[in-house]
């Protein structure tokens, strides 16, 4: 059901979950405005959501895809109808347990072997996951210089929000300040 209802077998669902991502990442990588504390930084960005947007999150940052080291990049052919394929990435039961938690951490890191420098890693029910294409620090982290390209990407990827859901009205937009 969430594979085609709103994981990769619906082709809106990466525009759909993309604004979150994007407005996440942004807020993150942006200056930040808590004068609470010494470092002018805060410490914790807190959005909450129904159960059919974390599917569409996932779909935007590219997890659990089922097709995306075959080559083929035919996801509906990885999740067949008519038979179960055991081996699949997407699984509902791992992702979308009683509660879903979707965070994107921020980390300052001096690593042996990596340069002293901002990374940021996604946590899906407190279980890191690498992101396709920006795996470039430790632990398969994005580094703070890759994660502008990466998101780039990913946005092409799903899609301009108006165009793919077909919005019909003049005042539509990509944009979602939720922080």
């Amino acid at each position: 059901m969430y594979f085609y209802n709103t994981g990769y077998g619906n082709p809106v669902s990466g525009a759909i979950g993309f604004p979150w991502v994007n407005a996440t990442f942004n807020a993150l990588m942006g200056p930040q405005n808590n004068m609470s504390n010494a470092t002018n930084e805060q410490d914790l960005y807190v959005s909450f959501t129904h159960r059919e947007l974390p599917p569409t999150v996932l779909v935007a940052l590219g997890l659990f895809n089922n097709s995306e080291f075959s080559g083929a990049n035919n996801v509906n052919a990885t999740m067949p109808m008519d038979t179960i394929n055991h081996r699949r990435a997407w699984k509902s039961s791992n992702i979308l347990q009683f509660l879903t938690n979707v965070a994107i951490e921020k980390m300052e890191c001096d690593s042996l072997g990596f340069e002293k420098g901002t990374y940021y890693r996604v946590l899906v029910n407190d279980s890191s996951q690498g992101l396709s294409g920006c795996r470039d620090g430790p632990g398969e982290t994005c580094s703070g210089n890759d994660v502008t390209r990466w998101l780039g990407v990913r946005a092409e990827v799903a899609g301009d929000y108006n165009t793919v859901c077909r919005v019909d009205y003049g005042n539509g937009t990509d944009i979602l300040s939720i922080y």
